[in-house]
């Protein structure tokens, strides 16, 4: 596997940065393993913010084991960006937090059909940020094997 370069890190990021929908993946109180496609936004710490119901199996998860996977995928061209991390629930915050405005304001662009959030009660929101303590790029028009392709990325160097 590659080991971290700035190069390296930037394309994760633009890639990261590029795109607004991944797969989150959970444990259940019951350790049941659970993914669904969620909307996000980020930062420059590859952070991942996004928002759900409080009355989701989402959000019991998160309450039982806050702690996720999420991954974010193209097919067109061959790349991927894997996210493991803690979950913070920053719904306290929401107001005042600037990645959360641009997720909201993500959600609100698609003006053919909305956001799906869009349709239910905004009262119940719950937001959250996963901070990554690992995450790995892969770039698969590199070549083969897992030195070409994989890239371990430490998240908090800039």
């Amino acid at each position: 596997m590659n080991t971290d370069t700035q190069g390296k890190r930037e394309e994760a990021l633009s890639f990261l940065t590029d795109h607004n929908t991944g797969v989150l993946a959970t444990v259940s109180r019951e350790g049941a393993a659970r993914a669904r496609l969620v909307y996000y936004a980020c930062d420059d710490a590859f952070q991942v913010y996004f928002m759900t119901f409080a009355n989701t199996r989402k959000a019991a998860d998160l309450a039982a084991h806050p702690h996720a996977a999420f991954v974010i995928t193209e097919t067109e061209v061959p790349r991927t960006l894997q996210v493991e991390g803690q979950v913070t629930d920053l719904s306290d915050q929401a107001g005042v937090d600037p990645v959360l405005s641009d997720l909201v304001h993500t959600l609100q662009s698609n003006t053919k059909f909305g956001a799906p959030l869009a349709r239910f009660d905004p009262s119940a929101l719950r937001f959250y940020r996963i901070t990554p303590d690992w995450v790995r790029w892969g770039d698969f028009t590199l070549g083969r094997g897992t030195d070409n392709v994989l890239t371990q990325i430490n998240p908090t160097e800039n």
